[in-house]
């Protein structure tokens, strides 16, 4: 008979260590879900903020884009610009002869 209370404590002692285990494990298993759940809380906040930053600079990226093709119907074609500039040297030459013999007469 003693043998089978010897047993009986052994096997309640056991059970005892069993329930403290299973409830350490059960904490343990709690923190680490709800840092699963913060971290996963963190991770969906920093893709929205991404999300949001890559937007605006797309945004900023497409009215840069659109402001120069606006100034390059504003500004003259490059062989518009060379013509013009011979025909204001052709027209001037007289003045800029005139004045290169000032320059070199003066030295």
């Amino acid at each position: 008979m003693s043998s089978c209370l010897a047993q009986e404590v052994h096997l309640a002692r056991r059970h005892e260590e069993i329930l403290s285990q299973r409830s350490e494990l059960l904490q343990q298993m709690e923190t680490y879900l709800r840092d699963k759940k913060t971290k996963k809380t963190w991770q969906t906040e920093a893709a929205d903020a991404a999300c949001k930053r890559n937007a605006a600079l797309l945004n900023d990226i497409e009215a840069a884009e659109k402001r120069l093709q606006e100034r390059m119907y504003l500004l003259p074609h490059p062989d518009t610009v060379k013509l013009e500039g011979q025909q204001f040297i052709s027209t001037n030459r007289e003045n800029f002869t005139s004045i290169i013999l000032e320059l070199c007469g003066s030295s």
